[in-house]
C-alpha cells in the first residue's frame, strides 16, 4: 500500500488564488480589446452631417459673432471641397432697418474648413451698390439690395424724406409684389412684379412709398398721410 502524501493546505490555496488571478487578467484582457475595436469601429464610421445639421450650426455661430445683423439663409448644396460637407451661402445685413443698408453674403463649406468662411462677397456699403450697371442684366432680388438701391438713385422724394426725418430716424422696409396689392392698389401704386419700399419715421405725420421695379429704376414715389398708409413693415 502506497503511503498516503498529505499537501500542505497553503500550496492548494496559493495555486487556486494564482489560477484565479490569471484567469481575471485574462478576461480583462480580452474585454479590452473588444471595448478598443468596438470604440475604433464606431469613430471610424461617424455619423454623416445633415444639410439641416449645417445650416443650424452656421445660423448659430453667425449670431453670435454678429447679433446686431439680420441673417437669412440663401442656399445650401453639397460641398465640391469634400463628400461629408456642405455648402452654405448666407446673407448678413448691418443697419437692415435703416435706408442704406451694408449687405454681405458669406459661404461656408462645412466641416471642411470648419466655420471659417470660403467666400465672401460685399454687395452694399456707405450708400453704394457694387456691381449695379456693370452687368446689363441685374435683377434685384434681395430686399436690402432693393433698399439701397432706391436711396442710391438719388430720387428726390426719397432723398428729402431722409433728410428731413434725419437717416437714424427714418425706418425703411422693402417687399415684392408678383401682383397687385389690394392695399396698395388703393392708394395709387400697383405693385405688379416691383419692388416696393416704405419709408416711415416717429417724427413725421406721413409715410413714402417707393415702387421700383427688379431691374433698379424707381418708377414713381407716393406720400400718404399715417391714417390712410398701407404699412407692411416687412422685409419678407
Amino acid at each position: 500500500m502506497l503511503p498516503f502524501i498529505k499537501f500542505p493546505i497553503e500550496i492548494i490555496t496559493m495555486d487556486l488564488f494564482a489560477k484565479i488571478i490569471i484567469t481575471t487578467i485574462a478576461v480583462v484582457f480580452v474585454l479590452g480589446i473588444v471595448f478598443g475595436v468596438v470604440l475604433l469601429l464606431y469613430h471610424a464610421t461617424p455619423k454623416p452631417l445633415t444639410k439641416a445639421q449645417a445650416e443650424g450650426l452656421i445660423l448659430k455661430d453667425m449670431e453670435q459673432a454678429y447679433p446686431n445683423a439680420n441673417l437669412s439663409l440663401i442656399s445650401a448644396s453639397r460641398s465640391n471641397l469634400t463628400n461629408d460637407s456642405w455648402n452654405v451661402v448666407i446673407n448678413v445685413a448691418y443697419n437692415y432697418s435703416r435706408a442704406c443698408p451694408e449687405v454681405v453674403t458669406e459661404g461656408f463649406d462645412y466641416p471642411a474648413v470648419n466655420l471659417v468662411p470660403s467666400d465672401e462677397i460685399l454687395y452694399s456699403s456707405g450708400c453704394r451698390l457694387y456691381g449695379f450697371g456693370a452687368a446689363p442684366n441685374y435683377i434685384i432680388t434681395n430686399p436690402y439690395i432693393a433698399m439701397v438701391r432706391a436711396y442710391d438713385s438719388n430720387n428726390s422724394a426719397i432723398m428729402d424724406y431722409v433728410s428731413n426725418y434725419t437717416y437714424n430716424n427714418t425706418n425703411v422696409y422693402a417687399r415684392f409684389y408678383s401682383a397687385a396689392n389690394p392695399e396698395l392698389l388703393g392708394i395709387g401704386i400697383n405693385s405688379t412684379d416691383s419692388w416696393v419700399i416704405e419709408y416711415t419715421s416717429p417724427n413725421s405725420k406721413s409715410i413714402l412709398y417707393a415702387l421700383m421695379k427688379t431691374s433698379g429704376n424707381v418708377v414713381s414715389t407716393t406720400l400718404v398721410n399715417a391714417t390712410q398708409n398701407f404699412i407692411f413693415n416687412s422685409t419678407g
